[in-house]
């Protein structure tokens, strides 16, 4: 797949996503002493490379805030399964942002959001003003944005993610994304889905049934349906904590992303 050069392109780069993944791979090369500057060298590389190929008219790096505050208010476990980044990691994430602006893309986060939820209503919003948009970013969460305008690359394969390997891959329909991350759960997130269903169940499911919605409303459940009845509590949960949010405020302007490569 590829996105012809346009007036208009927003970029929108999942931050952590790739700096993370960057930084991984410096650990295994770098010597101890030299991984801070082999880290800022990969993610120059990186954006030089990603502003080339994707030829944004407006670029932002999206970072998450501290914590998120409405998803933990509804389920205080999520996320606490991960482990923390690491010590050298965090403490040069500001000199990282500094590069990021030095080379003409602005970084943003919000204090109690993830950086998926602002990512995906800037997506959203951009979207339906018309802009072609595509998120950088390896997160699976993004997939239910596909169907809205939204494209989604990834920079470590060099290209972008289609519907039909998305379907092909989780053995369903995009439009039934939300409730299949619902019925298996995310252990990345510490989300559990219905007990007693995995990624085979929902698809028999979910090629029984259009929906979750239609699963709960089933008069004679046969056994997985009525597991996911049993479960119903926990499957509503889930759905909250796993959809994205796109209807956060913002407080800028798509003008305020236009690239000016430095």
């Amino acid at each position: 797949m590829v996105i012809k050069p346009q007036s208009k392109h927003l970029v929108i780069i999942d931050a952590l996503n790739l700096i993370r993944r960057l930084f991984a791979v410096q650990q295994q090369r770098a010597a101890s002493a030299s991984l801070s500057l082999a880290t800022e060298r990969a993610l120059k590389s990186a954006c030089k490379r990603l502003t080339s190929s994707l030829q944004p008219s407006h670029i932002i790096a999206v970072f998450d805030g501290e914590h998120c505050a409405w998803r933990e208010q509804i389920a205080p476990e999520y996320k606490k399964n991960r482990s923390a980044m690491p010590s050298e990691l965090a403490e040069q994430l500001e000199p990282l942002k500094d590069l990021l602006l030095d080379i003409g893309i602005d970084s943003i986060s919000a204090p109690e959001h993830e950086a998926d939820d602002i990512c995906a209503t800037l997506a959203t919003k951009a979207a339906s003003a018309n802009y072609p948009v595509t998120i950088v970013s390896t997160d699976r969460g993004y997939y239910s944005l596909l169907n809205q305008g939204v494209h989604l690359y990834d920079y470590f394969r060099r290209e972008y993610i289609t519907v039909t390997e998305v379907e092909e891959k989780l053995g369903i329909k995009l439009a039934q994304l939300n409730d299949y991350w619902a019925l298996v759960g995310n252990s990345s997130v510490n989300v559990a889905g219905v007990t007693g269903i995995g990624a085979k169940s929902a698809q028999t499911l979910l090629k029984q049934y259009p929906n979750a919605q239609a699963i709960l409303a089933e008069p004679q459940p046969q056994k997985l349906a009525k597991k996911v009845q049993n479960n119903s509590q926990q499957l509503q949960q889930a759905q909250q904590l796993l959809k994205l949010k796109t209807d956060l405020k913002l407080g800028f302007t798509l003008k305020q992303l236009r690239y000016q490569q430095n």
